[in-house]
């Protein structure tokens, strides 16, 4: 009994664990990322974003403009 753990010990140490795998991609996914183009998805992510993050991005740009402005400006007003 002794001889078989011992055995089964050593083969679990000796043994390397499999690399973490990718998920499995579609064969359209890799053409398309082949060739530079991307999935309705992946654009309905993008414009979604640009449409939330948009306004509040622009109006943070416009309040640096004035800041950066405004000194510049008020001399003359």
């Amino acid at each position: 009994m002794a001889d078989l753990d011992e055995e089964s010990n050593e083969a679990a140490e000796t043994q390397v664990p499999d690399p973490v795998k990718e998920p499995d991609v579609e064969p359209d996914q890799m053409a398309a990322h082949a060739h530079g183009k991307t999935s309705w998805r992946e654009e309905a992510y993008m414009t979604l974003g640009i449409v939330y993050y948009g306004g509040h991005i622009a109006l943070w740009a416009w309040l640096q403009v004035q800041e950066q402005l405004f000194p510049l400006v008020h001399p003359y007003m």
